[in-house]
């Protein structure tokens, strides 16, 4: 099992490293970009964007099934013959789902998996920035699925946690329906957690490594990223509230600010016959940190609101 392990770290990484848009990308006329910067985190039961910091036992798995639903993820505002120019829709609004996996290996390793497809979405697509008569975005879409695996650190402790993560975005989606990027994108990061009664809170720091791309005035390319997240939990129900955030600065030299950022909201329940299992509500919005010449104040894929629903299983979590 040791030596499967290493072979998939070893394959991922080389597939994060080597991949070429002439070996995967689907998108046939670029600027290609996936709408979405919100990770999700697999099969994470404390936060909605912090990854757990715990290991799963040998030959166990975990499993999460997330529905979200985002409103106007990516609007321009383009020159018109009006003085304030005309607002598209890019995405309008879309309704997609994500399936996250985490299987552990043993000596603190595991395999990770997240698979988010597009259920259905509107807008003018890319197409519709110059073509007013363009046809919208299909309705339905595959995005990037993203691989990778993490080792738990044992800090001896309850109290603290600490994991080591890398990721592999592979642009298998439909960067032309901003469902996907337009090469391989490679993501460490190391995730922190801590709790004391029932407070928590969490930390991610990571970044982004992919290959730049011009989308209309905004230069997408790698990237930094910082995920927070405190909350509490109630025994009796156990209910766990969190407050969460994210930021996503660029790490490459563009003419003005760009910084995707948003905030989300998390009710999280865990039956009490069934201490492996839980279920969620979030609700949250972009941030508007962002400047961009084509009027936009938040990062491509930013939703102006978002709502999450989610369910998932964690054998012999806390």
């Amino acid at each position: 099992m040791r030596h499967v392990a290493l072979l998939w770290m070893v394959a991922v990484c080389a597939g994060a490293t080597l991949a070429t848009p002439a070996a995967y990308a689907t998108c046939s006329q670029p600027p290609c970009v996936d709408a979405e910067p919100m990770w999700l985190p697999p099969a994470s039961r404390q936060f909605s964007l912090v990854s757990d910091t715990s290991a799963l036992p040998a030959a166990q798995l975990a499993a999460s099934l997330s529905l979200l639903l985002r409103w106007r993820p990516a609007a321009l505002n383009v020159p018109a013959p009006s003085q304030n120019g005309r607002d598209v829709n890019l995405l309008a609004y879309a309704m997609d789902a994500a399936l996250g996996l985490r299987l552990g290996l043993g000596q603190r390793l595991e395999l990770t998996m997240v698979t988010p497809v597009g259920l259905y979405q509107r807008g003018s697509g890319i197409k519709g920035v110059t073509d007013q008569s363009a046809e919208e975005v299909p309705a339905q879409s595959v995005h990037d699925p993203r691989l990778g695996f993490g080792y738990a650190f044992d800090t001896h402790s309850a109290s603290f946690g600490a994991k080591l993560r890398f990721e592999a975005k592979l642009p298998l989606g439909n960067g032309g329906a901003l469902s996907g990027e337009t090469s391989a994108v490679g993501s460490p990061s190391l995730a922190l957690s801590a709790r004391h009664g029932g407070f928590r809170a969490g930390l991610e720091l990571g970044a982004r490594l992919r290959r730049p791309v011009d989308f209309y005035g905004a230069r997408v390319g790698s990237q930094g990223t910082l995920a927070l997240g405190l909350g509490y939990e109630l025994p009796h129900p156990r209910l766990g509230l969190t407050l969460e955030g994210y930021l996503a600065p660029s790490l490459v030299a563009g003419s003005f600010r760009y910084l995707p950022a948003e905030w989300l909201a998390t009710a999280r329940w865990t039956p009490a016959a069934w201490k492996s299992f839980f279920v969620g509500l979030a609700g949250g919005g972009g941030l508007p940190l962002s400047d961009s010449p084509s009027g936009a104040v938040s990062g491509i894929g930013v939703p102006a609101f978002r709502t999450l629903l989610f369910a998932g299983y964690a054998p012999g979590q806390p």
